[in-house]
């Protein structure tokens, strides 16, 4: 089997063919619709577990200030607006708590904006400090907010926050501060469209206990999402192609999650909701393939035997290494619920958030498909001899 022309032509496809694939989107149903179908054609069967969410259309911002247009992005998930009014400028908890926003376009910069805030009804992870500024924005209800931040990141990027949000660079931050009318006009042209979309769970074997092999389908709106994450979702279809006529002591199931990038991550939700019991093995697979980086393996409340056998994998693989565990991703569902997971990915992958990782610039041209190959070479590894270990995975 060619492992690197399998792999392109899923990329292609994802990356190309189909680009940028938000969970709701019409571009998002074709995404799984293609995979759904690669698996039927390997002999899984498939099923979609459907769930509801938003196909949240963006058709462009507008802004001025003193008369002068000042370059302007609606933040993801924004309500649409068309307003005029005071601009008040806030950099910190204190200052927000002794504004006064009511019918005013607040101006967000500084301490405020130094790192996204986690969506209000997000389940899994949300600070206090976040949630305090959250709850003080819908307290003191400005008309609008616009965010100035130092990163491309949309610090709100929240379906269930009903105040229209913008985004400038921090760069903009002295049009505000030094305006002299003190006013401006936003434009946000967006709408949040009800809809629907499907989590792929692909069974290979009827076994009731099972190994789990994830990677999320989805992406954020502006990016083909290449890293993040095509190139998960290309290398377990590969693995898919590979799996013909093996027999093993376990049900392979292979899940490609929808709404990883979402806001509320509806898709994992839904799957958490049916967890089976059954799991004895989960492995992660997100953002693998980056050019000039080694891929690593971290691991999850998992025995000593365990990572034995998988750390012998990855002895015998060039270019794969073991890095601390980090707390971010699909692989905390099944990790979170005490069960045996791995989580790969590239171990560069970290320095690309804020910067390449859910922008344009996630495209193929930062694809090395060697590496990509190497690891989907390694999944089916990891999956060999298992009908000789199966005592390790064996719940006391």
């Amino acid at each position: 089997m060619d492992y690197s022309i399998s792999l392109q032509k899923h990329m292609r496809m994802l990356c190309k063919t189909i680009g940028a694939r938000p969970a709701g989107s019409a571009k998002n149903k074709a995404a799984v619709d293609y995979v759904a179908g690669v698996l039927r054609q390997c002999g899984l069967e498939v099923r979609l577990q459907e769930f509801d969410c938003m196909d949240w259309k963006n058709f462009g911002a507008v802004l001025r200030v003193d008369g002068c247009d000042v370059p302007v992005t609606a933040s993801e998930y924004s309500l649409p607006c068309e307003i005029e009014a005071e601009l008040c400028c806030v950099d910190s908890v204190e200052a927000l708590q002794n504004a006064e926003l009511t019918g005013k376009i607040a101006v967000m910069h500084g301490d405020l904006c130094k790192e996204p805030l986690m969506p209000k009804n997000f389940q899994f992870y949300n600070p206090g400090e976040h949630k305090q500024i959250i709850a003080l924005l819908e307290e003191k209800n400005p008309a609008a907010i616009i965010t100035a931040a130092p990163t491309k990141d949309h610090i709100i990027a929240d379906g269930d926050f009903n105040i229209p949000c913008a985004i400038v660079s921090a760069e903009q931050l002295d049009v505000f501060k030094q305006s002299a009318s003190r006013r401006a006009k936003l434009t946000i042209n967006a709408e949040r469209i009800p809809s629907k979309a499907h989590n792929v769970i692909a069974a290979y074997g009827k076994q009731s206990e099972k190994v789990c092999f994830s990677a999320h389908i989805d992406t954020k709106p502006t990016t083909p999402g290449a890293l993040d994450n095509a190139s998960g979702v290309s290398a377990l279809l590969t693995f898919a192609e590979s799996l013909s006529g093996k027999e093993f002591p376990f049900q392979i199931e292979i899940v490609l999650f929808n709404g990883e990038d979402y806001y509320s991550t509806p898709g994992e939700i839904a799957f958490m909701s049916s967890l089976s019991t059954e799991y004895r093995l989960a492995v992660n697979v997100d953002g693998i393939g980056l050019k000039n980086s080694a891929t690593s393996v971290s691991f999850y409340s998992c025995a000593p035997e365990i990572e034995n056998r998988i750390m012998k994998r990855v002895e015998q693989t060039t270019g794969i290494e073991r890095i601390d565990p980090w707390p971010m991703g699909d692989h905390m569902l099944f990790a979170s619920c005490g069960i045996p997971t791995v989580a790969i990915t590239a171990s560069d992958i970290f320095s690309l958030m804020g910067s390449v990782l859910h922008s344009p610039d996630d495209n193929m041209e930062k694809i090395d498909i060697d590496i990509l190959s190497s690891t989907a070479r390694f999944l089916e590894s990891c999956a060999d001899g298992w009908e000789r270990d199966k005592d390790i995975f064996t719940k006391s």
